[in-house]
């Protein structure tokens, strides 16, 4: 038991042949620990393999068996080898001092002894072995017990609750955007602050509680003898309240929350180990809800956290195979009968040819941070493509949608420009769909990235208009082209008034700013004659088009009349007219 060795007094073992030197030696190290002795080599080696030294005071000159033989054969046992040895000897010569720590010796201490001086040596190394004890079972900085010190209890605690039948609680904690602090401050805020938390959680615990720093800002807490589970939440949302209480570093003022997930011994966990995933798979549930939240472990928890692993594993095997594909469908203007554009859309088959929906993966995508090689792919391959249909004497704008992840990638405007300049395609030829929420994060890194691009001659489309951050200040001041009225909105806008009134209500907004206007998911006559009638002349949908690969939008561009392509403002007006 982990606990019992880092408590327990230090053992001492003597080595001498000299019953004066014995004497000197034990009446140094008295105090110190549990001493033992021996007055050979033989006796000393069965003396350590029955109490395990942490520290051996040895002579080199003994008959028999040296001081030399016998460390080589403790350092040669692997249940003895971890224990410090001091050479005792009045033999001063600087070979025999070599030998010694060649051997793995950690000190020389020179007969005639002095006491004060082998106190002072003896102290010093069990000082040190019990720095580097704490060291492995202790985080440094906050001075809580670490996973392997935390397995240990969370083991003695799993026994104690079989025989007592009660529960063991095992709490997740994951502090909420605290790279943030980091990023913004330094790091020594930031440690600041993971050891406020440290003591907070520790302040608030009770005795037989375990509180462990798992790393960087994630915490957990080991409860036993719990033994009724209508407590728990009451318990973790006084843990939350705790670690929100603001807190001040160097005079400044911090507001941290937490996520945290709940996994409970015996009720859906067989063992530590189990007990450890699943708090942690519901703690990252509670994070996907957003700040301040907490969840318990369930079932249904656990097969799809074991489905999303598989999921991400997959979706790093199929962008290394090369095995996405870019489909594209068809924007249609229905006053002109004409396609004035397209849309690229990732699409990722399986080897039995089955298409997996981009629902399924582009949410573990941009939280993996897979969605910047996998945009990046879409990009270019949809810039190569619409390149392509030029040269092929069609020329059709492609758009493609940017997520929230890669527009504030550092490296995304060079992208964008790299993919220009990769195909030769012309920037008016280009347009990029941002959602509103992208807008939202961030105003002014938004407006600057957004100018880069119109600097660029690229249009920009807001995407699935009216389900994020509506506001009139972002559609007025930056550099937008395009509003993409949701299809939410679209499907049942001739059954719900609401619906139509907030289309109505689009399109309108859409026409006295000079944006062009786009419907999505458009798939009935009644719907296109609808919009068409309220001012909004672009669709898209499976009325008109659905997404096919490259090779099927060749054949389907071919066979329908094309409008001209979309570009700045002032053409946009012109087909708002």
């Amino acid at each position: 038991m982990i606990e019992a060795t880092l408590t327990a007094p230090p053992t001492i073992l003597i080595v001498d042949d000299q019953p004066s030197d014995l004497l000197l030696l034990t009446q140094a190290v008295e105090g110190l620990g549990e001493i033992h002795i021996a007055n050979n080599g033989q006796m000393a080696l069965e003396v350590a393999r029955q109490c395990r030294p942490d520290l051996i005071l040895l002579d080199i000159q003994m008959p028999g068996m040296n001081g030399f033989q016998l460390c080589r054969l403790i350092k040669a046992d692997p249940r003895l080898c971890d224990a410090a040895i001091l050479f005792v000897t009045a033999h001063t010569q600087s070979e025999n001092e070599i030998k010694a720590l060649e051997l793995g010796g950690i000190d020389f201490i020179e007969k005639p002894l002095n006491i004060p001086v082998v106190q002072v040596h003896v102290r010093a190394h069990l000082n040190l072995r019990q720095a580097a004890k704490r060291l492995a079972y202790y985080d440094e900085l906050t001075g809580l017990p670490n996973r392997s010190l935390l397995q240990d209890r969370a083991d003695q605690a799993l026994q104690k609750a079989q025989r007592n039948h009660s529960k063991v609680v095992l709490l997740m904690l994951d502090l909420d955007n605290f790279k943030s602090i980091n990023d913004s401050v330094d790091h020594a805020v930031g440690d600041a602050v993971l050891a406020e938390v440290a003591r907070r959680l520790t302040q608030f615990s009770r005795g037989i509680d375990t509180v462990s720093r798992r790393g960087g800002d994630e915490f957990v807490m080991l409860l036993s003898e719990v033994t009724r589970l209508d407590v728990i939440s009451q318990f973790v949302e006084r843990v939350l309240d705790v670690i929100a209480s603001p807190m001040h570093v160097n005079d400044k003022r911090y507001d941290i929350t937490a996520s945290a997930g709940v996994g409970v011994y015996p009720d859906d966990s067989e063992d530590f180990v189990s007990l450890y995933r699943h708090a942690d798979t519901a703690m990252y549930q509670a994070k996907k809800l957003g700040r301040n939240r907490y969840r318990f472990f369930s079932q249904g928890l656990e097969n799809l956290s074991r489905a999303r692993h598989l999921l991400e594993g997959h979706m790093r095997s199929a962008l290394e195979q090369g095995v996405f594909e870019v489909f594209y469908q068809a924007k249609y203007h229905t006053q002109q009968r004409t396609i004035c554009g397209m849309e690229a859309l990732i699409r990722w088959r399986k080897a039995d040819g089955t298409l997996v929906s981009p629902a399924e993966f582009i949410p573990l995508a941009e939280e993996t941070g897979l969605i910047i090689p996998i945009g990046r792919y879409v990009l270019i391959q949809a810039c190569h493509d619409a390149q392509r249909l030029v040269r092929m004497g069609l020329n059709v704008p492609v758009s493609v949608n940017i997520s929230a992840v890669q527009f504030r990638e550092e490296s995304f405007l060079g992208m964008v420009q790299d993919a220009l300049a990769l195909t030769g395609l012309a920037p008016a030829m280009l347009e990029l769909e941002i959602t509103e929420s992208v807008l939202a994060h961030d105003m002014k890194v938004a407006s600057a990235v957004l100018d880069e691009l119109k600097a660029m001659g690229v249009n920009i489309a807001i995407d699935d208009f009216g389900t994020g951050y509506s506001s009139l200040t972002y559609l007025k001041s930056l550099p937008i082209d395009v509003l993409k009225i949701d299809q939410s909105f679209i499907r049942d806008m001739l059954t719900d008034k609401s619906d139509a009134a907030i289309v109505e209500a689009i399109v309108r907004m859409g026409h006295a700013l000079g944006l062009m206007l786009i419907a999505e998911g458009v798939e009935q006559e009644e719907q296109s004659s609808k919009l068409l009638a309220l001012g909004c002349l672009v669709m898209q949908g499976y009325l008109y088009c659905r997404p096919m690969p490259f090779v099927d939008i060749c054949k389907f561009l071919q066979t329908t009349p094309l409008t001209k392509p979309l570009g700045s403002h002032q053409s946009n007006k012109g087909m708002l007219t």
